[in-house]
């Protein structure tokens, strides 16, 4: 089980939610009941091209 961020693709609502890897594309929001998408916030790593330099909106990686 992981604590993943996701964002409702309808009505724009960012959660968290607990469940599997395997079960992330079923995870419905809780407000609205629309497609989700994984969110992804903070700082990034990228392996074998030297890392971020900070967020991902600065590297461009992540997006």
């Amino acid at each position: 089980m992981a604590l993943l961020k996701f964002r409702c693709k309808d009505c724009g609502k960012v959660f968290d939610e607990l469940t599997t890897l395997l079960k992330m594309n079923e995870v419905k929001c809780p407000a609205c009941g629309g497609e989700t998408e994984r969110a992804y916030e903070g700082k990034c790593a990228r392996a074998g091209q030297g890392g971020c330099s900070g967020s991902c909106a600065s590297c461009g990686g992540c997006h």
